[in-house]
């Protein structure tokens, strides 16, 4: 027997979701001054039924998408840090962030911003962090948001915590704020697909008919309670405890 392959198996090639669940058409490119690096981790590459980190990168024109777990000798992403055009900056929470809620990366940047965004669970993420000290070094950017994740088919371990075209979505928000960015609104595509993949996983989920058929509806988030033992989980890292 063969080894299936994308088309076999019913894929589309270019989105990589099921032809029934292909996002293609919703897709509008559009281009940024600013560039997304997104580290995804295997299991989000292979396995995720959204896969906001996938269209994130078929929606961005300036982006690439890295896969992997540990990214030292990932020789791309050592070529896109070398890069003199751009200025790098990590999209990762800790002690000693740049707020994006402020002008302070304005008054910082002397070059075009390149910002690196990991895409994986939180214990992944956490994973790639620890497995890639080539990041622990890169000056860290964060927002402080009220924004709460409409990711309703995942359970988000702590209030504010997004998902990663959430995240990507404030980033723009905030570039366009400062000025930074001018994208006429086109970021607003971001959104659209991801409300359209989540709207359409629940849809799937409450089909008897189709295989993976859920007897027990997705939760509503609010009624979710936050897992006590994340309060004292290590989210925000230190270099120098890695």
């Amino acid at each position: 027997m063969k080894n299936p392959t994308p088309a076999t198996m019913n894929l589309c090639l270019t989105c990589r979701r099921r032809i029934l669940t292909c996002v293609c058409q919703k897709i509008k490119p559009f281009s940024t001054e600013s560039r997304f690096i997104i580290l995804m981790h295997p299991m989000e590459f292979k396995k995720e039924k959204v896969g906001t980190g996938r269209f994130s990168h078929l929606i961005l024109k300036n982006s690439e998408v890295l896969v992997g777990i540990s990214f030292d000798e990932d020789q791309r992403l050592n070529e896109l840090l070398e890069d003199r055009e751009y200025e790098t900056f990590l999209l990762y929470p800790g002690d000693e962030t740049l707020d994006l809620g402020g002008n302070l990366l304005k008054e910082k940047l002397q070059k075009r911003a390149q910002f690196i965004v990991l895409d994986g669970t939180w214990p992944c993420a956490k994973k790639m962090m620890k497995l890639s000290p080539l990041l622990h070094h890169l000056p860290r950017v964060s927002f402080q948001s009220q924004r709460v994740s409409e990711f309703k088919i995942k359970h988000q371990p702590m209030p504010g915590c997004l998902s990663t075209v959430e995240s990507i979505h404030q980033v723009i928000l905030e570039l366009n704020r400062m000025g930074l960015e001018n994208t006429h609104f086109f970021h607003d595509n971001l959104m659209d697909v991801f409300r359209y993949t989540v709207h359409q996983q629940l849809e799937l989920a409450q089909d008897p008919s189709r295989p993976g058929y859920r007897k027990k509806p997705f939760s509503s988030p609010e009624t979710r309670h936050q897992s006590k033992k994340w309060q004292d989980r290590l989210l925000f890292f230190k270099s120098d405890k890695l």
